[in-house]
């Protein structure tokens, strides 16, 4: 199904009323090269919202915006676009705490290395914890069959 050629004036115009509404300046201009797209920018992010067709006397916009829940742009009614272009930011995720065990890996032959073998990866009882997972799991040099 092919884009609509042109965006009717009530649906920009209800658009703007409701990005208004919710603090955010928008002219209701179309983006540039575009006939169908336009673009909303709140909080240093810059939306794409393109008017795909009408559904009982309804617009359906395409919403493109950061990160990969709206890369593909899901579909959304005007006020669904609305609410998540002025959700507030995604705090940043938390590095990562320091390993405690630097060097020592978390799996040993596919066996989740215990955290007292961990901290002794060194050590022949993490030497012999290793020979045990080896021998377990029938891929030892020195076990024979029986």
């Amino acid at each position: 199904m092919p884009l609509p050629r042109r965006i009717p004036a009530e649906f920009t115009e209800e658009l703007q009323t409701r990005l208004a509404a919710a603090g955010v300046a928008f002219d209701g201009s179309i983006k540039p090269g575009t006939r169908v797209t336009h673009e909303v920018t709140h909080h240093g992010v810059t939306w794409e919202l393109t008017y795909i067709l009408q559904i009982g006397g309804a617009p359906v916009w395409r919403l493109t915006g950061p990160g990969d829940e709206y890369h593909w742009g899901p579909t959304a009614e005007t006020i669904d676009a609305v609410n998540v272009i002025t959700a507030p930011p995604a705090a940043p995720e938390p590095a990562p705490a320091p390993d405690p065990y630097e060097g020592a890996p978390r799996t040993h032959l596919g066996v989740r290395v215990p955290e007292f073998v961990r901290a002794e990866w060194g050590t022949d009882r993490a030497q012999w914890w290793r020979i045990g997972v080896a021998t377990a799991l029938g891929q030892s040099k020195t076990a024979r069959p029986f």
